[in-house]
């Protein structure tokens, strides 16, 4: 995918905001560890490859739709849950993670 100049460089209070959003989804993940959640807030970031600050507000609601996904899968394998509505939420949220994804890629 080409590079496009004219994009505005990603901006640092930004990304500082969007990793405090999105810390809470990996503190559990993280054993607790806050350094550690961060740097995985950080890596799922640099995973999609953000050109601008909106790149970086569009890739945080996947990752945000994503771990949503991933709690609503996780809430199915309870005792007293509805299996059949959860992994239908579950795939809802991956949907549309995956339709803000395509966007991004195409624009």
């Amino acid at each position: 995918m080409p590079i496009d100049c004219q994009t505005e460089p990603v901006n640092d209070p930004v990304r500082e905001a969007v990793t405090d959003l999105l810390l809470p989804y990996f503190i559990d993940p993280a054993g607790g560890d806050r350094a550690l959640a961060r740097a995985m807030v950080g890596d799922q970031i640099a995973s999609y490859r953000p050109r601008s600050s909106a790149d970086l507000l569009r890739v945080s609601r996947i990752i945000a739709l994503r771990m949503s996904a991933v709690g609503n899968l996780r809430l199915s394998m309870g005792t007293h849950q509805d299996i059949q509505s959860c992994w239908r939420r579950a795939a809802t949220l991956s949907k549309q993670a995956d339709i803000i994804a395509l966007a991004m890629t195409e624009g």
